[in-house]
């Protein structure tokens, strides 16, 4: 599966050479800073469900 994310190199270098720009350290600190941002987010999100009554009941469940 991590095998279809690799980069692929192509064949004419004048494609690479004019496309092929990107390198993941010029935005490593902003990747690693959105990353840290999600899981905060995620983190507190958790927090307000647990904190929230459990007043409604859930379909499906059986009393």
């Amino acid at each position: 599966m991590l095998a279809q994310h690799k980069k692929k190199k192509t064949k004419t270098s004048a494609i690479a050479q004019l496309f092929d720009t990107y390198k993941f350290a010029d935005y490593k600190e902003h990747v690693i800073d959105l990353l840290q941002r999600v899981c905060t987010a995620s983190v507190r999100v958790m927090e307000i469900i647990q904190q929230m009554p459990d007043t409604v009941e859930h379909q499906g469940e059986k009393s």
